[in-house]
């Protein structure tokens, strides 16, 4: 009788070991069961081709890529230890390496196919990679050189005069920006990345115009060459660098629910447009720099996030990844009856997967673009 206890214990911690390997084996396959889908229209020169030259730059309306070089992310990216959670990191990290990597990765495509695709605003994330002596960009999962991403940046503008793009350097991980010695040392190391790549030629400053008087003329000389904004946290003086805190309202629905994404981005439209929300999203006694978000640059986050909890988790295993969950959002979210109210309030529109064509998404959120600056 013992025996057969033994057995039949032994058979069902075999079988629970044997679900665990599966279930392990399943959710760590680190590639999607969709195909790309790509527009076969070029929107290389969309502003040059519709924008005037006396429209504001904090009104145009344009289209955003979060967490935009991702791309490279796989299943034999190394860790960034400073912008991965605990989970993430060890011996459960490398349990559950191919389904992080798939919640991590937020783009299929390099700078010249985003920059083809129309898009213009870059959520921009970065982290010194010791290991290869060189900054990164980074999600969770080191991706780019970011060298090489400003130099392509640089072939895109160099070609296409009447064009402008807004990079906002959204983290630099490791770095504390309250520590002068690491925050200048960092800052400078970046800004050379810029100069060396000759994207600083492009460079409107801040010390010409406030931001709400800049035209679509002023940043590209009337269309005769292209034009940038760099936006960053960290602390400096230098006139090619705009202050974020200053410069960008950009509130985050956090959640995974579509749902809930949409009340967040409905209250979100309605503080900025009743005068009730400050640049950078947060209350006037944390940000001292911080103006009405009417006077900024304004950003819909229409993005949905995993939440670090079972709910969350299980959530998250159902969609599979975070491109297949965008492909899903972008669509529907651009079909909310809403959403022409949304974008009057943040008219750049940043989203997860920003050049699928699922559903004509890419090509629908131009004609919407578009159509909003020609009309507005």
């Amino acid at each position: 009788m013992l025996k057969r206890v033994r057995r039949l214990i032994f058979g069902l911690l075999l079988i629970i070991v044997m679900l665990v390997m599966v279930l392990l084996i399943t959710i760590n396959i680190p590639f999607d069961f969709f195909a790309h889908e790509k527009s076969n229209n070029d929107y290389s020169d969309w502003m040059s081709e519709t924008l005037t030259t006396d429209q504001r730059i904090i009104d145009i309306a344009m289209l955003g890529a979060h967490d935009a070089f991702s791309a490279n992310i796989n299943l034999f990216s190394k860790t960034d230890d400073f912008s991965a959670s605990g989970i993430q990191t060890g011996v459960t990290g490398v349990l559950i390496k191919g389904f992080s990597v798939k919640q991590s990765k937020t783009q299929v495509s390099g700078v010249t196919e985003l920059l083809k695709a129309g898009v213009r605003y870059f959520d921009i994330r970065l982290t010194y990679n010791e290991d290869l002596s060189a900054w990164y960009t980074t999600h969770t999962y080191f991706s780019n050189d970011f060298a090489s991403v400003l130099a392509e940046m640089n072939t895109f503008l160099s070609s296409h005069p009447g064009e402008f793009l807004l990079l906002d350097i959204q983290h630099v991980y490791g770095i504390d920006y309250e520590n002068p010695l690491e925050n200048d040392a960092a800052f400078q190391e970046i800004r050379t990345l810029f100069a060396t790549a000759n994207i600083l030629d492009y460079a409107y400053g801040n010390n010409s115009k406030e931001l709400d008087e800049i035209t679509y003329g002023d940043i590209t000389t009337n269309k005769t060459q292209a034009g940038i904004m760099i936006f960053t946290k960290m602390k400096n003086d230098d006139v090619d660098f705009w202050n974020y805190w200053s410069s960008i309202y950009s509130d985050w629905p956090d959640t995974d629910t579509p749902e809930t994404a949409y009340a967040c981005l409905e209250s979100f439209s309605q503080k900025i447009m009743t005068g009730n929300a400050l640049t950078g999203a947060v209350s006037i006694e944390d940000n001292e720099f911080a103006i009405n978000a009417s006077e900024g640059i304004r950003v819909l986050q229409g993005v949905l996030t995993m939440q670090m909890d079972g709910e969350g988790i299980i959530n998250a295993l159902i969609k599979w990844s975070l491109l297949d969950r965008a492909r899903d959002f972008n669509s529907n979210l651009i079909d909310q009856g809403e959403f022409s109210d949304w974008m009057m309030a943040m008219p750049v529109v940043m989203v997860d997967y920003a050049d699928t064509n699922y559903e004509n998404f890419l090509d629908r959120i131009m004609e919407i673009i578009i159509e909003f600056n020609e009309n507005t």
